[in-house]
């Protein structure tokens, strides 16, 4: 019975106090949560906690914001968990303190928080404050994509892209650019970074101008972008410009260009430029070539490279079937250096 005489007088002072902050009151609004605060009223810890934090009517306080954010997050209020999670990584109104931070973004994201959900998702991808995790980055990032977040949405498609933390798959990739592409997701928040030399944000300027997204396709741009991240060994990037070279998309068509592009993707080890690069060798009816890559590929765990190699083996005589083994043998001892 007393608990729900104090339950009720801390709903009427959070009223009171709700009123006096809409009519700009900030000192009767601060004096009325404080009581529904001490009586255990979340909703008034919380806004209590952000005045103080913001200095809303009187000088900002982050370490009585502090206790009365740290009140509510620890009574699962998930925008306060947020808050504190903010405090100690800034270090205000507490010791920094990296780890605490991390535990308070994980249990708002745990609560549906986009912002730590996106927070966390880039804090793996990047290895920020934490070891590089890519399935955990890809487990916050499916996250707040599901919640609509535009930048999520794209750095997902990133991974599914490229099969970071997940299995490559381009249909979902290009699912997701589109659906931060229709949100006017700006291709800007990329190319400031790109500009400053980070080749993982120029390859994704290249995806953005190659297919579109939100922008006017462009295959002069997307090429541009491309070549600055390849020529700084960015493997993704390489593969893409060879397969503009090979089907003269804003270029002349250009296989040997191709080649080129395939094979410095291809000698890192990266499967779809050597799958790849086994259909350009087809093409051009080197079957032991296409044999070599393909088989390369399919030991990477490419599927479409295995079925192709199933196919490509009933033409050819067992002698060069075993000629491309060999080759790929090689290569694969010799870490790229001897593929012929």
């Amino acid at each position: 019975m007393v608990f729900l005489q104090q339950s009720t007088s801390a709903f009427a002072d959070f009223t009171k106090g709700a009123s006096a902050y809409q009519s700009g009151d900030y000192a009767t609004a601060a004096k009325e949560w404080e009581l529904a605060a001490n009586g255990g009223n979340t909703r008034a810890q919380y806004l209590l906690g952000l005045m103080y934090f913001h200095g809303k009517g009187g000088t900002r306080d982050y370490k009585a914001a502090y206790k009365w954010l740290e009140m509510a997050a620890n009574q699962g209020v998930a925008r306060a968990q947020f808050s504190v999670g903010n405090m100690y990584e800034k270090g205000l109104g507490v010791p920094r303190d990296l780890e605490a931070a991390h535990k308070w973004y994980e249990s708002a994201a745990s609560n549906g928080i986009v912002a730590a959900q996106n927070l966390l998702g880039i804090a793996y991808y990047e290895g920020i404050n934490v070891k590089q995790d890519y399935k955990a980055a890809f487990k916050w990032l499916q996250l707040a994509a599901d919640q609509g977040k535009d930048s999520a949405q794209f750095m997902l498609g990133s991974m599914y892209y490229e099969g970071k933390g997940t299995t490559r798959d381009y249909k979902v990739a290009f699912g997701l650019f589109n659906q931060a592409a229709e949100q006017g997701y700006a291709p800007a928040q990329f190319s400031q970074i790109a500009k400053q030399g980070d080749t993982e944000s120029q390859f994704k300027m290249g995806l953005i101008y190659a297919n579109g997204f939100n922008v006017e396709q462009d295959y002069g741009s997307a090429i541009k972008w491309y070549r600055l991240a390849a020529d700084n060994g960015y493997a993704p990037a390489q593969n893409n410009l060879g397969s503009i070279y090979r089907e003269g998309r804003g270029v002349p068509q250009d296989h040997l260009a191709a080649i080129k592009w395939y094979r410095q993707a291809a000698n890192q080890g990266f499967p779809e430029a050597q799958y790849n690069l086994g259909s350009l060798y087809k093409t051009h009816e080197d079957d032991v070539s296409a044999h070599m890559w393909w088989n390369i590929a399919a030991s990477k765990g490419h599927k479409d490279a295995g079925l192709n190699l199933d196919v490509v083996e009933k033409r050819m005589t067992s002698e060069d079937v075993h000629k491309a083994q060999r080759l790929a043998r090689i290569c694969l001892a010799k870490d790229y250096k001897y593929c012929n």
